[in-house]
């Protein structure tokens, strides 16, 4: 059972590894970022996240590949076909997959992502913390 879940957490953590690479590798992408570059507003624009609704997105996919289905039986074969090599290639890529992309080395704070360092000292520090301490350094009080 456990395997069966790590193979899930692989593969969405793949099909996130492609979105991304799919984004950044688009012309569209580039050539505005380096608009953005030249008008100088590249460290403006770098204050965004951005949120992808991969739910809306999978409806979208699976709406087209529907209407494709109904129009010609042979693109159903190609789409099982599809799956199929994105699991190979994700089942080889696995191990590059789970060292890049596990969720313990990947914690993020404002936009960024931490070092290896910079967790150990996170979790020192939440280890360490003393709420009570602190509220009175601080000065703060809740009346009942």
């Amino acid at each position: 059972m456990a395997s069966e879940n790590d193979k899930k957490k692989r593969l969405g953590e793949y099909l996130w590894a492609e979105i991304n690479k799919a984004i950044l590798q688009s012309p569209d992408v580039q050539l505005y970022l380096r608009k953005l570059e030249k008008l100088n507003l590249i460290d403006y624009v770098s204050e965004y996240n951005l949120v992808l609704e991969v739910d809306k997105l999978i409806d979208n996919i699976l709406k087209k590949e529907l209407k494709k289905g109904n129009s010609t039986e042979s693109s159903s074969g190609e789409i099982q076909l599809e799956k199929d090599l994105i699991i190979e290639k994700s089942e080889r890529e696995s191990s590059d997959i789970t060292s890049a992309f596990s969720p313990k080395s990947m914690q993020w704070i404002d936009g960024k992502i931490l070092s290896k360092n910079e967790i150990l000292f996170e979790e020192c520090l939440n280890l360490d913390f003393d709420e009570k301490h602190w509220m009175k350094k601080a000065k703060i009080r809740f009346e009942n």
